[in-house]
């Protein structure tokens, strides 16, 4: 199975293939096919990052740089929801676009170097990989395709209690396992 790391370096190289695509687009191409190629282009991205990002805040090596990076990534989404509303043909849809790929090539350079790195450090290859299939089954979600993951539910009494123990019985949806938690022993953590 892939790690969150490999998932994470193909939906960099797919984003950065967008990106180039995206700089290509001349104005005057319809809102709605703008809107996808920024939109569709970004989502599993921000599933693989969020994933990760979720995790590695409660990692002490890397929370930090998570907390920085999950900041990063909200401003980058209100970015690209600002070059969305921008007119294929106004005279600022060029610049916008440009600055917007621009920053979206600078994130990606960043966080490879920065947070990644690091965090290939502090996670054990369990941890990467196990979070490499909660991003599976994340992408599977945002796709509306449950249907690859061919994991089987798990025993509802297997459930470690939580935050929101006694909440609710249900398990898991269906193909589904609980995504890795840092663990105590292994991992320096916050509380």
């Amino acid at each position: 199975m892939a790690s969150i790391f490999q998932h994470l370096r193909e939906e960099h190289e797919r984003l950065q293939r967008s990106i180039v695509r995206l700089r290509g687009v001349e104005p005057g191409l319809t809102d709605c096919s703008r809107s996808t190629s920024c939109a569709a282009s970004t989502s599993p991205t921000r599933a693989a990052a969020g994933v990760l990002y979720s995790y590695l805040i409660h990692v002490k090596t890397t929370q930090q740089r998570a907390l920085q990076g999950l900041e990063e990534h909200k401003r980058l989404e209100v970015r690209l929801l600002d070059a969305e509303r921008v007119l294929a043909d106004d005279d600022l849809w060029r610049p916008t676009i440009a600055s917007l790929c621009e920053e979206l090539a600078r994130h990606l350079r960043d966080e490879e170097r920065g947070l990644f790195s690091t965090a290939r450090v502090a996670l054990s290859d369990r941890e990467a990989t196990g979070l490499g299939a909660c991003f599976a089954a994340e992408r599977a979600r945002l796709h509306g395709d449950l249907s690859s993951l061919t994991v089987s539910p798990p025993n509802p009494s297997d459930r470690r209690p939580g935050p929101d123990a006694g909440r609710s019985t249900d398990p898991q949806p269906q193909g589904t396992r609980p995504c890795p938690r840092p663990s105590l022993r292994s991992r320096s953590t916050t509380s």
